[in-house]
């Protein structure tokens, strides 16, 4: 499928969280979400989404939390999904569980890098 065979709200995301539009891409697609709350594809990408958000406030408490469940919503959708190499993001998440430490909250956003922290590449779609 082409992206323009995706829903617009579901091209848009990418495009807002290619742009680090992070808010902005996880409000698009929890309109779409929101008429779909089964689809746990979407939700898990809402949060990945919400994790970059918190990483440019250097929430590692909410980055860690978000990441484990993610990974459970977006799992089940392993190799590949709707243009989205779900392979990728699972190794990026579970790499983001083993490097952000359980006992630190909040850090300043630039010491995110310190713990190896990058961000995740999406496709443009």
């Amino acid at each position: 499928m082409t992206g323009s065979g995706y829903p617009a709200q579901y091209r848009e995301f990418f495009a807002r969280y290619a742009k680090g539009e992070y808010w902005e891409a996880h409000e698009v697609l929890e309109e779409l979400w929101q008429t779909e709350r089964h689809n746990d594809f979407y939700h898990g990408l809402i949060q990945v989404a919400a994790i970059m958000h918190q990483a440019q406030r250097g929430k590692v408490g909410g980055m860690r939390k978000l990441a484990a469940s993610a990974l459970r919503y977006l799992a089940p959708y392993r190799p590949q999904h709707m243009g989205v190499d779900v392979d990728r993001v699972v190794a990026w998440l579970e790499d983001l569980l083993v490097r952000l430490p359980c006992d630190v909250k909040r850090v300043p956003p630039e010491r995110l890098a310190d713990y190896g922290v990058t961000k995740l590449p999406l496709p443009r779609l």
